[in-house]
């Protein structure tokens, strides 16, 4: 079902752990945003999770923020 697909964007992107985390929440079946951010947030108490668009393909992006906003990934 078109509305069952969800894309994660990460960040800060070099974030291996933050991603790998949110990969797996996601797909132990947390069903709202919400959810996942209380989730990250035993692992990452910053964390923030907002709905985006979905896109043409039918995929709902979900931006997952490790320090609640957009920062620079580390080099």
């Amino acid at each position: 079902m078109p509305g069952d697909r969800k894309r994660i964007i990460t960040n800060p992107g070099g974030d291996g752990e933050l991603r790998e985390l949110s990969d797996t929440l996601l797909a132990d079946g947390l069903e709202t945003p919400d959810a996942l951010e209380r989730r990250l947030r035993e692992r990452f108490p910053k964390a923030r999770v907002f709905r985006g668009i979905t896109d043409r393909g039918g995929w709902e992006r979900w931006y997952v923020y490790r320090e609640g906003r957009w920062v620079f990934s580390e080099r």
